[in-house]
């Protein structure tokens, strides 16, 4: 059974996340005075999230290497950001940081995976 078939909960739930934050860009960046002069880049990446997440639901490779990368940064981001935070924030950003390397990292087995499951265990 290919990787992508497997993950395809993971896959619809990161699809779902990739919707969402789009339309937030774009309603933000599109609809309001948030920030003007970043609007090109906000509704840029706003597009892109979307078009994102709507391949994932059909679990396109380009779309699952985009949000491999796209999640790959928030995990970096977030582990970087973590000592600075006070409080509960520390421990949202080390769960965010795990969650994002894990997902990352199955969908880069999804990607790169040979797709040979019969390798017996040790």
């Amino acid at each position: 059974m290919p990787a992508a078939v497997r993950y395809i909960g993971m896959f619809r739930t990161a699809a779902v996340l990739f919707m969402f934050f789009g339309a937030v860009w774009i309603w933000r960046f599109g609809f309001t005075d948030y920030h003007p002069g970043q609007r090109p880049f906000g509704l840029g990446l706003g597009v892109l999230a979307l078009v994102v997440g709507v391949f994932l639901f059909r679990r396109a490779r380009f779309a699952i290497g985009l949000s491999a990368l796209a999640t790959g940064v928030v995990c970096l981001s977030a582990a970087v950001f973590a000592p600075q935070a006070r409080g509960p924030g520390i421990l949202f950003l080390a769960g965010l940081a795990i969650a994002a390397a894990v997902y990352t990292a199955l969908a880069l087995r999804a990607l790169f995976g040979n797709g040979d499951d019969s390798t017996p265990a040790a």
